[in-house]
């Protein structure tokens, strides 16, 4: 018995040793790879720590008239003796308070977005459509700080703002800080596609929320969002509350800021991996510009644009390039002796494949600068002086966008207030409103067949909706058509 206890003791040692021996074979390249990995963990670690104390709550605020009885039933009006009428005059609620011009009127949050310390004294960007239509914002910091201009009107102040770009300013603290932490801005240009991409903001509400992805794609631009596109497309979750917050790469510099999304359709607001950051270097051209100037002064040629077909480039026998469709009466093009049928090939001493490469090689000037333009015509290059003149509002091919509603935002619509009235501005792509093939540029006429000639006429028309389905009346250029909208049925519509 004791024999045959010390043979099976002795096998279960050899066991032990044969293990160790294996584990220490092992060891050293599963400890490499736990190290990398570690390693990897506290460089996101450290981005997030870096990011977070330069990143900014921003809550919008506006003036509402409140109810005195607000969403009361019927019975218990008859229970306090109020008239079932009351209040139902033009533009107000049942139970509303009459308007009263010395009442006062406190703001109160109707959206929330994030922004980005670019510099120690207080400056911030932002998305424009953060602090749109705003009577007050308040900017809080990762310290606990908060900045009200409902309390002090000065402490929160709106630099500029451009909307072409959906890019914004704001300063707090009266220029009386001198060491708020800052993120500093990469070079977008040397993105690569499959990077990490970091994004911080306030999604839903939860502030300093940090999600990681990669780099999808980079240049982005025709999607319908604002005038002046440049987007880095990116799998980090973003959703509501994002907006105005940083993508960073691995080394914590700001690679865009966060914009927009592309949801699932009308049951799902969130994140289906489809989020868009407005490229770092075209945020930092615009608040460079707003910071410098209170705007953003644009040059204009005057010539209408077409990208090149493969059919095109036969034609006019170029391989690349791009084609201008129309020369403007009377502005520089004109006047520096370009003609439709011209095939651009350099801004300066940029080469430009697409509409889109000519348009931001042209923006990198100012107005009143002399731009070399080198063009490919009947086979011969020629190269003109283009002397660029300021560009107008109304040289732009969409109305400006304003600050959205849910209600829109389900829609997949961005407004623009123009001298017909609101105009499409931006469609988001697999939303209803691209399903239903609306345009930029559609002038709305009608929203449940009720006129709109502002934007907050729409919203208040869709707050009207019956059985879940909105119905737009549409001008296009001279065309008018009714469109149903399908709303999700959570409340919202009637």
């Amino acid at each position: 018995m004791k024999d045959s206890m010390r043979r099976a003791m002795s096998g279960v040692a050899f066991a032990c040793l044969l293990v160790s021996g294996l584990m220490l074979r092992v060891s050293p390249a599963r400890a490499a790879e736990t190290d990398a990995a570690v390693q990897l963990q506290n460089a996101f670690t450290q981005v997030a720590d870096k990011a977070c104390k330069a990143v900014v709550v921003i809550t919008n605020k506006r003036v509402e008239q409140t109810p005195m009885y607000p969403q009361m039933p019927p019975e218990f009006r008859f229970f306090f003796g109020i008239p079932e009428d009351e209040g139902q005059q033009p533009g107000r609620q049942p139970g509303q308070r009459p308007e009263d011009p010395h009442a006062r009127k406190m703001p109160k949050p109707v959206g929330k977005g994030s922004g980005i310390i670019i510099r120690a004294d207080g400056y911030i960007v932002t998305n424009y459509h953060v602090i749109a239509e705003s009577d007050d914002l308040e900017v809080k910091l990762s310290d606990g700080r908060v900045f009200d201009s409902t309390k002090d009107k000065d402490s929160v102040k709106v630099i500029g703002k451009d909307e072409e770009t959906d890019v914004a300013v704001l300063q707090v603290g009266k220029g009386e800080l001198k060491d708020l932490p800052t993120l500093e801005f990469a070079d977008s240009d040397q993105v690569r596609i499959g990077e990490w991409a970091i994004a911080v903001g306030a999604p839903f509400n939860l502030d300093y929320s940090v999600t990681v992805g990669v780099v999808s794609q980079k240049g982005r631009h025709d999607v319908g969002m604002t005038t002046f596109e440049n987007y880095i497309q990116t799998d980090a979750s973003i959703n509501p509350g994002n907006s105005g917050g940083p993508l960073l790469n691995i080394r914590g510099d700001v690679i865009g800021i966060n914009n927009f999304i592309m949801t699932g359709g009308n049951m799902s607001r969130g994140s289906i991996g489809l989020g868009f950051a407005i490229a770092s270097n075209l945020v930092k051209q615009v608040s460079t510009a707003l910071i410098e100037n209170g705007g953003v002064s644009r040059p204009f040629l005057g010539i209408g644009m077409q990208e090149l077909t493969d059919d095109l480039k036969k034609q006019f026998n170029v391989e690349n390039g791009v084609l201008v469709s129309e020369v403007m009466k009377g502005d520089p093009a004109e006047k520096a002796g370009i003609e439709p049928g011209d095939v651009v090939l350099k801004i300066g001493d940029k080469r430009v494949r697409t509409p889109n490469d000519l348009l931001f090689a042209v923006l990198a000037y100012k107005p009143g600068d002399k731009i070399p333009v080198l063009v490919d015509r009947r086979g011969k290059e020629q190269e003109f002086s283009v002397v660029a003149r300021q560009r107008d509002t109304k040289d732009g091919k969409s109305p400006a966008i304003h600050g959205q509603d849910d209600l829109l935002n389900e829609l997949g619509l961005a407004l623009g207030e123009t001298d017909e009235g609101v105009a499409i501005a931006g469609i988001v792509g697999g939303s209803p409103a691209n399903a239903a093939n609306l345009r930029r540029g559609d002038v709305i006429i009608e929203v449940n067949r009720n006129p709109v000639k502002k934007i907050k006429d729409v919203i208040d028309a869709l707050g009207k909706t019956q059985n879940n389905m909105a119905v737009f009346y549409i001008d296009r250029n001279g065309a008018k058509f009714f469109v149903p909208l399908p709303l999700g049925g959570d409340g919202k519509g009637k």
